[in-house]
């Protein structure tokens, strides 16, 4: 099971919910112990579109749901740097 606090794991099944819903059995599976860095790079991606997506204002500027995904995406990094 992917080792992010309960908030941040709502959001990205959340995202993997609109972008990749094929990878959500992945996330949950709590007998998988060790993600590939491939692996959590998609994540990563997938937090991205929907970045893209809903995350800027008019001005191009992280509304706040984007800033929570900004924080997501780097959250996903740490977990294998």
């Amino acid at each position: 099971m992917i080792d992010l606090s309960i908030e941040s794991n709502t959001l990205l099944k959340k995202c993997l919910k609109e972008w990749r819903p094929e990878l959500i059995l992945m996330v949950e599976d709590v007998n998988t112990l060790k993600y590939t860095e491939s692996f959590y790079n998609q994540l990563r991606d997938v937090v991205g579109c929907e970045l893209i997506a809903k995350g800027f204002n008019e001005n191009y500027e992280p509304n706040n749901y984007g800033i929570r995904l900004e924080k997501l995406i780097d959250e996903i990094g740490n977990l294998f740097m």
